[in-house]
């Protein structure tokens, strides 16, 4: 017997709480191709067009419009309906000339805001660093972008992107400006007044100063996104 492949729907009941979708309007959704974000993270290019925008009223009338070339993701024509987007994405409508970055709404869900033309900045979290050929430091970022950066910066530092270089490093420090992107106190913004590393039993958690007081969460949740 032959293998299966990977399935390329999911039932809208067993999709991520990150989709914010309507679980009842069908049985099913697109599901997210597997790379630059998690499945937990991230919705297809087809439901971002049909649920969250309404510019396509069926998911057939999404695809042939990212077939024929009509969506832009962070600047490159993408004709996969299936391709992923999450958080610090720009998304362009061709046609209409219009921007959305993806940003984080309550409880870590999906939202998207319109952009200006020349607002196309990007925050985005340094994930991982390693050492590519020739000795180069490369970083990779929460949406799966990898850079080669020379410069110091460390794991759970952000950086801002733009015109597709690294602009400036914003160090994930106490005191430093942060945002909460996963988790019940998503997205709450306040200031770091602590981060207790973790142990063999315990993860890293942050203490935040925010404007309803203070609160604590986990490393992974947290983006730094000024000094």
């Amino acid at each position: 017997m032959g293998g299966k492949g990977g399935s390329r729907h999911m039932k809208r009941l067993a999709s991520p709480i990150y989709m914010a979708l309507e679980r009842k309007s069908s049985n099913f959704i697109a599901k997210p191709r597997p790379g630059r974000h998690t499945l937990s993270t991230s919705i297809t290019l087809a439901s971002f067009l049909r649920e969250k925008l309404g510019v396509a009223a069926s998911a057939s009338e999404a695809r042939k419009s990212i077939v024929s070339g009509k969506i832009e993701v962070n600047g490159k024509i993408r004709r996969d309906y299936r391709y992923p987007i999450g958080l610090g994405d720009i998304i362009k409508i061709v046609p209409s000339d219009e921007s959305y970055i993806i940003g984080i709404g309550r409880y870590g869900t999906f939202d998207a805001k319109k952009v200006e033309k020349k607002d196309h900045k990007r925050t985005l979290k340094v994930v991982g660093k390693y050492i590519g050929s020739g000795k180069k430091q490369m970083i990779r970022l929460n949406n799966g972008n990898i850079f080669h950066y020379d410069k110091e910066v460390k794991v759970n530092d952000s950086v801002i992107v733009e015109e597709r270089k690294i602009a400036k490093v914003i160090k994930l420090e106490h005191g430093a400006k942060c945002m909460v992107v996963s988790g019940a106190h998503a997205p709450a913004v306040g200031k770091i007044k602590e981060i207790v590393k973790g142990t063999a039993t315990r993860d890293s958690t942050v203490r935040i100063e925010g404007e309803n007081g203070t609160f604590e969460t986990l490393l992974d949740n947290v983006m730094a996104i000024g000094a």
